[in-house]
């Protein structure tokens, strides 16, 4: 479960193909009595990174607990890559990959490294981190060997609702026994509070920020808690941490169903569709049906079956992804499941958890209410959300984290609410009006809670904005630049899909 992108560069490739792009405390806000001493004094050790010299690594040591400042403490990893044009440099720009639970410095040493426009990086010292719990910064840790298999009885009944709030509670003392005290600290409040003491120690009086996905929830806490430490603040496919439970799985399922119907309507006019001349919402359905009847085979592996989650999941994938050709590539394999003959078949096993799980759940319940009253309430979920989406049923991610929640394994230390941002200065929101995991819906709710927002759209499709067109790529890069935002209301336009996959 995981909102991060993977995202290249758009200079790296024709303009007519879209950037492949895969990926919630108290209702008071307040600074601590004083802010500056918490972050002052702190520093960076920088040495080449060990997997690529070309880039500096370091440690920020910050305490476990910010309510705690002079208390136990853990180190920060952090990377960056410096300015190319050093005379123009303009200072920092600090980034979050999302996720939650990207590490940033791979990001910056490894894959990411170069997606940011050549003015970008000419002008900022590239800049990301290992959040709190993640990767080198002390990791949430859980030994899934104790913690046993996830429950396969239906949640929605006494027993299955019973079996998974025991799975939730063994993850959450297990990972919490593993992982020390950092693992009661990693909501993204206490995130909020990291970047602010890295923005200090890099030097900049101002933070300069991009976040995508999940990242996007950091940068909102950091507009209420320092709104007058900011420069620029650029975030990008947006989550609306002013959501209740169900306001957050009927906006995802909503948005998941949007990226169906999108697809249907391409199919039907597009001659390089595998489904061309069929009816796509019945196919699916069909093949949904058998996925719950265990008589769908997989195609690339007859010997075993496809699950309904497995469907849902890889559909919703090749929705977030959307580039040029994932269109044409998921007609292709819906096609290829409905010429299977049915007959019962095993269903595929899942993938081991691990770790990820573990940080998901734990950051995810930590920053989101979303724990119904038992089975009932979710049975009652399941229906209403199969009127609000009849083909996708729900967001599968949406759906995974709100059954991670269930029983309140965790505590909820930094409540959802209504924004409180004032003293800021124009904060760019940028999303895709056909984002499966994002929707559009949470950027132009977050747009009106935020007076100093400035909304950008990308009339396209798939998870993550920037890359997509040069249109988003100028306009977002003009604005962490020249702190000049696009007018309100802006929109670039879609880059349409092409018929055909790409040749491997």
């Amino acid at each position: 479960m995981s909102l991060v992108p993977r995202l290249s560069p758009f200079w790296r490739r024709p303009l007519a193909g879209a950037a492949a792009v895969v990926s919630l405390a108290a209702a008071a806000v307040t600074v601590p009595a004083s802010p500056a001493a918490a972050t002052s004094g702190r520093h960076i050790d920088w040495r080449p990174c060990s997997q690529d010299a070309s880039a500096d690594c370091g440690t920020l040591v910050l305490p476990i607990d910010w309510a705690r400042p002079h208390g136990a403490t853990f180190g920060l990893a952090v990377a960056r890559r410096k300015a190319t044009d050093p005379a123009a440099r303009i200072g920092s720009l600090v980034t979050n990959w999302g996720g939650p639970g990207t590490s940033g410095v791979d990001a910056v040493v490894g894959p990411y490294k170069d997606v940011f426009s050549p003015a970008v990086r000419a002008r900022f010292d590239l800049v990301s981190f290992d959040p709190r719990g993640v990767g080198r910064s002390s990791p949430v840790t859980c030994d899934m060997a104790v913690v046993g298999p996830q429950p396969t009885t239906d949640p929605a009944t006494q027993r299955g609702y019973a079996d998974l709030v025991g799975y939730n509670r063994r993850m959450a003392e297990n990972c919490r026994s593993h992982t020390g005290a950092i693992y009661d600290h990693v909501d993204s409040r206490n995130a909020a509070r990291d970047v602010d003491a890295l923005r200090a120690a890099l030097g900049d009086r101002k933070l300069t920020y991009w976040g995508v996905s999940y990242g996007t929830v950091i940068g909102q806490q950091y507009a209420e808690l320092f709104p007058g430490r900011i420069r620029t603040l650029a975030l990008d496919s947006n989550l609306d941490h002013s959501q209740g439970v169900r306001g957050y799985l009927d906006t995802t399922a909503a948005a998941s169903e949007d990226s169906f119907n999108q697809f249907a309507t391409w199919c039907s006019a597009s001659a390089g569709c595998a489904l061309h001349g069929r009816d796509v919402g019945a196919v699916f359905d069909q093949l949904y049906a058998r996925a719950e009847a265990g008589t769908l085979p997989d195609p690339d592996d007859p010997t075993s079956g496809i699950t309904p989650q497995y469907l849902l999941n890889h559909t919703q994938h090749h929705f977030a992804m959307m580039g040029s050709d994932n269109w044409a590539s998921l007609a292709t394999m819906l096609a290829a499941m409905s010429q299977q003959p049915s007959r019962p078949v095993p269903p595929k096993s899942a993938p081991d958890a691990g770790q990820g799980l573990g940080y998901d759940q734990k950051v995810f319940c930590s920053d989101w209410q979303l724990s119904l009253d038992g089975p009932g309430a979710l049975a009652a979920a399941e229906r209403r959300l199969a009127r609000i989406a009849p083909h996708m049923r729900r967001q599968t991610l949406a759906w995974s984290v709100m059954t991670s929640c269930q029983g309140k394994p965790v505590t909820l230390t930094n409540p959802p609410h209504r924004f409180r941002i004032s003293g800021a200065p124009p904060i760019l929101l940028v999303n895709n009006l056909h984002d499966p995991n994002t929707p559009y819906a949470f950027a132009t709710n977050v747009a009106r809670q935020i007076p100093a927002s400035v909304l950008l759209t990308y009339n396209g499709w798939g998870h993550g904005s920037y890359n997509r067109s040069r249109c988003i790529a100028d306009l977002t890069d003009r604005y962490l630049i020249d702190a000049r935002p696009p007018a309100n209301g802006t929109r670039c336009p879609a880059i349409p899909p092409v018929d055909t996959p790409r040749a491997p």
